[in-house]
């Protein structure tokens, strides 16, 4: 269900103009609409920037104009932020899941959309995801994760656990 939902969001981005390695920000606490739309985004080798909630609004306004996001998907807690600067906001299309007024809803729009995979490919150097610094000695950057950086991660952790378990 999760691969047929993250494609549906594939196939969204891609009409609303996302492209290999374009920036997809995310504003929510943990749900499954983060894996949808990561994984979508994945799909299209495009890279999911997670937007800190515990941010004020005018933090989250530039991360997502300094990331240069053609998406941006708000969850419902987080409306007040759209409501302080969304106008301010330069992503191309802004969602909010649940829907809110003036924003076009996330349900609705990822269910207009087929479930078929773009079949885009990635490369080592490739950015896989994301996040932003604290900026605590200015604004926050950017800081890119690639593909190979991400499997070695993930092979690090599967070999401390499989040490763990024998």
């Amino acid at each position: 269900e999760l691969y047929q939902r993250s494609q549906q969001v594939a196939q969204a981005m891609a009409a609303a103009g996302v492209g290999n390695q374009d920036r997809v920000a995310f504003l929510d606490k943990n749900g499954i609409e983060h894996f949808e739309v990561f994984f979508g985004a994945a799909l299209l080798n495009a890279v999911c920037v997670d937007v800190n909630w515990r941010l004020a609004p005018p933090e989250v306004e530039y991360i997502v104009n300094d990331a240069q996001a053609k998406v941006l998907v708000v969850g419902p807690d987080f409306t007040h932020v759209l409501d302080a600067v969304g106008d301010k906001i330069d992503a191309g299309k802004v969602l909010v899941i649940g829907g809110h007024e003036g924003y076009e809803s996330y349900e609705d729009w990822v269910a207009s959309f087929p479930a078929d995979d773009p079949g885009s490919t990635s490369a080592n150097d490739d950015v896989a995801f994301q996040l932003y610094s604290s900026g605590t000695t200015g604004r926050p950057r950017g800081v890119c994760l690639t593909q190979a950086q991400q499997d070695a991660v993930a092979t690090t952790y599967w070999n401390v656990w499989l040490v763990r378990l024998i």
